[in-house]
């Protein structure tokens, strides 16, 4: 598989999609939040710069008079104020004298009465505004500030705009709320604007909506992996009725009838053996009939002993093969069948052992197990049982009579490893990856032992290895260093 081939299956998954959904819906609220507050940002620094704007102005237009007005006349700057009143900000005009670093509360607009002018001044020194007068005048600088309410319950905008005089140095303090002057743009921030809620519903009903389609997603596909799991345990469980999807419904009757099909192919298979092998047993029936009548006339004659021991060896090699076909269609049935379920192979291998040394009868000492506790694998007993006993009986027709034969069970890296060794001759080297194929045989042709003929044809082996497939698991095979040959099977443990 190439890398844009396993990016491109990647990038299919749904629990890949799932997170990128998740991405797409929580990085744009952080953008956005970003872009906003840079938004209310820039627009606060807008309003202090309109607010000292204006305190520029004022105190430009009010510099002439400042400049010629004599202490006697300081009254008359409560009329020159009312010039500029207005509501969404205070003016208040305060006198440095020259030498003195001390200012007075002169005026402000709009007017603050008498009885209150300490309290007043007591206010701009608690705000820290008298304490940037004397820079602002020393410098004859303008100067523009962002001023914290004392009790915490807003800002005030402040602009300080100073004028020179023979006398000493005005101070006009231009004054004005941040509630004031966004209330004539809009008195909220930015999240509480109708449109912000708003869109903020529509973000979350789409984002509900996703999640909800990708939620009834998963759990169509967790109920077809779970309809999976009971018809592969044999329990019928529909396809169809396993997800509440109507899309994902059509595809279930597809896996039914598919599951439907290969339950009657192996009805026809299993049927399909007997009846071939019935099929096949009356010719061949006939045929040694006739042998044995052929054969005692040519024993009386002397003549065609030969042809009758070679038809009679034909009809030996004719009944193993049509035995071996019908194990070859049952077994093809077998592994087409559903109903895997946990087993217990600890167990399955012990009591197979005490029954094939039964088997042995005096020879049962041949048969050496040694079978590690609790080894649980997913799979079928019949096709474990198909293993052991087609390994066992190769092992043990190709050991010598005094010679052993070792069955060994245990767990190792997620696999139960079933490992069978005997001390036969073993398997020439370029045979040995042939030996489970099928229909291959390499026993010696000498062999002669009771039973053997249906093996001679190559099936055993090739059946332990396809049972093993079956069950997601392997087989291999090697010679053992001190002689005989050694096949170890691995299949999964069960979860």
């Amino acid at each position: 598989m190439t890398r844009a081939t396993a990016l491109a299956r990647f990038s299919r998954s749904i629990r890949v999609q799932l997170v990128a959904l998740v991405l797409v819906f929580v990085v744009p609220p952080i953008l956005l939040y970003s872009v906003f507050r840079s938004a209310e940002q820039e627009k606060q620094a807008l309003l202090l710069d309109a607010v000292r704007e204006n305190g520029r102005l004022i105190g430009t237009a009010m510099e002439p008079f400042l400049k010629t007005l004599a202490p006697a006349d300081f009254a008359k700057i409560q009329d020159e104020l009312a010039r500029f009143n207005a509501d969404a900000r205070t003016i208040k005009v305060l006198f440095g004298p020259t030498g003195s670093t001390s200012f007075f509360y002169v005026g402000s607009s709009p007017p603050v009465p008498f009885t209150d002018l300490d309290q007043e001044h007591d206010r701009l020194k608690e705000l820290g505004i008298l304490d940037r007068l004397a820079a602002s005048c020393s410098g004859n600088m303008p100067l523009g500030d962002r001023v914290t309410l004392p009790d915490g319950s807003g800002e005030v905008l402040t602009s300080v705009t100073p004028v020179q005089s023979a006398r000493g140095c005005w101070a006009v303090i231009v004054a004005a709320s941040t509630d004031t002057v966004t209330r004539l743009i809009d008195d909220r921030p930015y999240w509480q604007r109708p449109e912000a809620p708003m869109a903020i519903a529509v973000y979350a009903t789409m984002a509900v909506l996703v999640f909800l389609i990708f939620a009834a997603v998963w759990s169509g596909l967790s109920g077809f992996r779970q309809a999976a799991a009971q018809v592969e345990q044999g329990q019928g469980r529909s396809f169809a009725t396993a997800s509440g999807v109507p899309e994902l419904a059509q595809v279930g009757r597809e896996f039914d009838g598919m599951v439907s099909r290969l339950k009657r192919a192996t009805d026809v298979l299993r049927q399909a053996a007997e009846d071939n092998a019935h099929a096949f047993k009356g010719p061949i029936a006939v045929i040694r009939q006739a042998v044995e009548l052929v054969g005692k006339r040519v024993t009386e004659s002397g003549e065609g002993n030969m042809g009758v021991a070679a038809i009679t060896a034909s009809c030996d090699r004719l009944e193993g093969l049509v035995r071996s076909a019908q194990r070859l269609d049952t077994a093809t049935a077998d592994m087409l069948e559903t109903g895997y379920a946990k087993v217990d192979l600890s167990a399955l291998t012990k009591a197979f052992a005490d029954d094939y040394r039964l088997m042995l009868g005096l020879r049962q000492e041949m048969l050496k197990i040694d079978v590690a506790p609790d080894i649980v694998v997913r799979g079928r007993d019949d096709l474990l049982e198909t293993i052991l006993e087609n390994l066992v009986d190769n092992a043990v027709s190709f050991s010598p009579t005094e010679g052993f034969v070792s069955v060994q069970l245990q767990a190792k890296d997620g696999m139960a490893v079933l490992k069978v060794e005997d001390e036969g001759p073993g398997v020439d080297a370029n045979r040995l990856a042939r030996i489970f194929e099928r229909y291959y045989s390499s026993r010696p042709s000498t062999d002669s032992k009771e039973g053997a003929t249906e093996m001679h044809f190559g099936i055993g082996l090739w059946l332990v290895r396809q049972n093993a497939i079956a069950m997601g698991g392997s087989v291999e095979a090697e010679n053992r260093k001190i002689g005989g040959l050694s096949v170890t099977v691995r299949v999964p443990l069960a979860t």
